[in-house]
């Protein structure tokens, strides 16, 4: 009985003290699940002491001892002393009871190749660095320490966007996607939420660590397509100091634009620095719009497009579109500047890339970038936010170009062109229209000197030298340019070459001449049809090929092969009976073979080399070969069978004469025997046109010498070829007399 009573007493003291360091009241009415409930929240387990609740009457003498196997009080148990009449007195020697658990965040991370990670906690890194792996999943979760709310979060993941909100060790992201998180937002709830913060930090590709957010802000990045790479998360007491700094967590562009390009449309929206547009594929760029992206002051973006056509519009803002859509015009330039609070903490920073250059330099702050007057077309852009006084995102060169020299043509039927830009052509190209004027002038040039320049022209020749923006040439006159001579003078001759070349009739381009040096053709009467130019700094190397840039024709006389021929404008004449007039006597050579008459004029002490004109001929089996003199003439004279016009005699019964009549009519000619020219016809007499039959009987004196032979060749001046008359004409279209 004394047993019992102790072990009563016992199990009251343990209760007791067990009530005290938990800080729970303890009530004389406690239930047996209550005082469960509090060993539950206290972790101790007292199963194997028996309870003794205060209210258990006496157990009877005949109750039999407890059994020895009853479990013994720990010997680490204070011995309660048997005159303590209820609670007893906790004696100094008490052990230890364990102290309120505390609340951690525990954390694990999927990562690329590698999987899940170990489980972390409490600020513990999990991921990894400079390995260049994304993190695709993440489970969040906090020990059990019976304060009542959740760990929530989710995740911003590549392609997805932002997930719904997970908690307690679920899963948030994906797994066997290759999908990358970009971002996380992470908060508690119920009374963690009261008594905590929950921060966490992000290591970002191209950033590296970010700053710390806490309890639902973003961390990491958005609309970068950046990868996380690691994560830290740990709680702190509520309103206690940050485990590091909080300024950025979150990384955003803070600029977004996207370009509309021929043949595809709207690009999609890219961020600070990247390129939109295309490069490789000649398409123009026709409209961009721009804006800025979660700006820490006040102001805006403005900008506007110089367009095709058009030139420079209005300044738009903030996601307006500058240039044309559906109207199939080019953007040649953009300016861009920022307004208020942002342009004094940030100056932006653009390039285009532009056809026939490629990128160009980087402009700022409002400043021109592509071309003017060049008529090219951008292809893609790029657009960079730079705190104020920064370093550019590249190194210099030219932001936007502007031809050093503009020209046009003034052509046959259309008139004056628009001016092109330097090393553009100007004129026309298979149409074989002549050009007749043509004006150069330099533009925005950056020393001083003059561009002069000065043209052959057709019947003029070399005109007068003009300059800087006059005409040169002829309006009106219908007369050709021949060929065309620029130079420089001043300094922007001692920093610069001028190149230029020529499309001309029959050529086509020429090669490139330079500094004041002749372009195009002279005595060959070919027109020009089209010019370009090109300014380079000086000692540059050619645009092209500098051969013939000029050629100059023949004119006038040549010894060629043993003969003297005259030329005009680079062509042999055939016939030039109206150059050297009547001559006091010639020779007439027929080539019975090729029935070709060529006749001779003497060259002094060279003899009879210079071949004045060729007629075709019909000769026949009956004509003599051999040297001859010419004898009797006759305005009219009967022929075997036939009457003929203009005799003169050869030899014998051979004559010179026209083709055969009918009667001594000359509109009673055989039209049968006239489209027989040049092949043999005739019983032996060398029948000609009337007109050429005639030309010998006036100009050949008796006497004349005919050399009659056979050759493969009809002779230096090669055998006429005339024009068929139709079967019922009987007369001569060459006839003098008709």
């Amino acid at each position: 009985m004394k047993k019992v009573k102790f072990l009563k007493k016992v199990a009251a003291a343990l209760l007791g003290i067990m009530l005290v360091s938990t800080s729970v009241p303890v009530y004389a009415a406690d239930t047996a699940e209550n005082t469960a409930a509090n060993e539950t929240q206290t972790g101790n387990i007292i199963s194997e002491t028996p309870e003794v609740p205060e209210e258990t009457p006496e157990v009877p003498e005949e109750t039999p001892e407890v059994p020895e196997e009853t479990p013994e009080v720990p010997e680490e148990t204070p011995e309660v002393p048997e005159e303590s009449p209820e609670t007893p007195e906790t004696p100094e020697e008490t052990p230890e009871v364990p102290e309120e658990t505390e609340t951690h965040v525990e954390y694990q991370v999927h990562v690329q190749t590698y999987g899940w990670q170990d489980w972390v906690q409490d600020g513990v890194t999990s991921g990894t660095t400079e390995q260049s792996k994304r993190l695709e999943a993440i489970r969040i979760k906090l020990n059990d320490t019976g304060i009542s709310g959740d760990v929530e979060y989710r995740t911003h993941v590549q392609t997805y966007g932002w997930q719904n909100w997970v908690k307690n060790g679920a899963i948030s992201g994906t797994m066997q996607e290759s999908k990358r998180l970009e971002a996380i937002e992470i908060r508690l709830t119920g009374d963690l939420e009261q008594q905590y913060d929950i921060y966490y930090r992000a290591h970002v590709q191209n950033f590296g660590w970010l700053d710390w957010a806490k309890n639902g802000q973003t961390a990491g990045s958005e609309q970068y397509s950046y990868r996380m790479e690691a994560l830290e998360i740990c709680l702190v007491e509520k309103n206690q100091e940050a485990p590091g700094e909080t300024t950025e967590p979150c990384k955003y562009p803070p600029l977004l634009y996207r370009t509309h390009v021929q043949g595809i449309g709207w690009q999609p929206v890219v961020k600070d620095g990247d390129t939109s547009g295309t490069l490789g594929q000649s398409r123009r760029l026709e409209a961009f719009s721009l804006s800025l992206n979660h700006q820490k002051y006040e102001g805006s973006v403005e900008y506007r497009s110089h367009v095709q056509g058009i030139g420079w519009q209005s300044w738009v803002q903030n996601g307006a579109t500058s240039g044309t859509v559906g109207e199939n015009k080019r953007l040649e330039a953009i300016e861009i500047r920022l307004t208020g609070a942002m342009a004094e903490y940030y100056d932006i920073y653009y390039r285009a890339h532009v056809q026939q250059f490629g990128w160009l330099g980087w402009a700022k702050n409002g400043e021109p970038a592509g071309t003017q007057e060049y008529s090219y077309r951008m292809e893609a852009l790029e657009i960079r936010l730079v705190e104020k006084g920064g370093a550019a995102p590249g190194t210099g060169g030219e932001a936007c170009k502007y031809p050093p020299t503009l020209y046009r043509a003034h052509v046959q039927k259309y008139g004056w062109l628009g001016w092109s830009a330097d090393g553009a052509a100007s004129g026309t190209f298979g149409e074989s229209k002549r050009m007749e004027a043509l004006e150069i002038r330099l533009n925005r040039q950056k020393y001083a000197g003059d561009i002069e320049y000065r043209s052959h022209v057709q019947g003029i020749g070399w005109q007068s030298w003009v300059k800087n923006g006059a005409t040169s040439g002829t309006t009106g006159e219908n007369k050709r340019l021949e060929a065309i001579e620029i130079r420089l003078t001043g300094e922007m001759a001692k920093y610069y070459d001028i190149y230029y070349r020529d499309h001309v009739q029959q050529f086509g381009w020429l090669g490139w001449a330079k500094n004041g040096e002749s372009a195009g053709t002279s005595q060959y009467g070919y027109r020009m049809e089209a010019f370009e130019i090109r300014l380079l700094p000086k000692g540059s190397h050619a645009p092209g090929s500098t051969s013939n840039a000029f050629r100059k024709g023949k004119a006038g006389w040549y010894y060629e092969n043993g003969y003297k021929f005259y030329y005009v404008n680079n062509v042999k004449q055939t016939d030039i009976r109206n150059v050297i007039g009547a001559q006091s006597s010639y020779v007439i050579k027929i080539n019975k073979a090729q029935s070709c008459v060529t006749v001779y004029a003497n060259d002094g002490s060279n003899g009879y080399i210079i071949p004045v004109v060729a007629f075709a001929c019909s000769p026949g089996s009956g004509t003599p070969t051999g040297t001859f003199s010419t004898s009797d003439k006759y305005r009219w004279h009967t022929l075997y069978g036939a009457k003929g016009q203009w005799c003169t005699r050869i030899t014998g019964h051979i004559l010179f004469h026209s083709l055969p009549y009918t009667d001594f009519n000359n509109r009673t000619m055989m039209p049968n025997q006239y489209n027989k020219l040049g092949t043999w016809a005739s019983s032996g007499c060398i029948r000609l046109r009337a007109g050429d039959a005639k030309w010998i009987y006036d100009y050949c004196k008796s006497g004349t010498k005919v050399i009659i032979y056979n050759e493969s060749s009809p002779g230096p001046l090669g055998k006429p070829v005339y024009a068929k008359i139709p079967a019922n004409q009987n007369w001569d279209p060459t006839d003098p007399t008709i």
